[in-house]
């Protein structure tokens, strides 16, 4: 397994601190797994931190939507945080960086979920 994850929970927004790559569907499918327990316990408001994800394919876009699309019926948000190097690259130019909200740090994402 190539991905390491701890959850932080500032309610009722989940955070997910990512570390390592995203390069095929074993790498997520734990980290998945919790994200939609924690979906259905209301925790729709979610955040990724990408500080430490170093890289990402079509298996990890293809997590990343479908954790967008399901908070989003749930009437919740995705927002990414430290995005940058090669994943920045990816999300440029796949434009899923116009799809997303991306925030700078923690905070700041914090703050956008009290505005909305």
């Amino acid at each position: 397994m190539n991905l390491n994850y701890n959850i932080e929970i500032e309610d009722p927004v989940a955070i997910y601190h990512l570390d390592g790559k995203i390069t095929t569907d074993q790498d997520y499918l734990g980290l998945e797994k919790e994200v939609f327990e924690h979906l259905n316990k209301n925790y729709f408001r979610i955040v990724f931190d990408l500080t430490k994800l170093t890289h990402t394919n079509s298996s990890g876009i293809g997590f990343f939507m479908r954790t967008l699309t399901k908070s989003r019926i749930m009437g919740g948000e995705l927002v990414l945080i430290g995005i940058s190097g090669n994943v920045e690259k990816i999300f440029s130019i796949s434009k899923l960086d116009e799809i997303y909200t991306i925030c700078e740090n923690q905070m700041e994402a914090i703050n956008y979920f009290k505005k909305v």
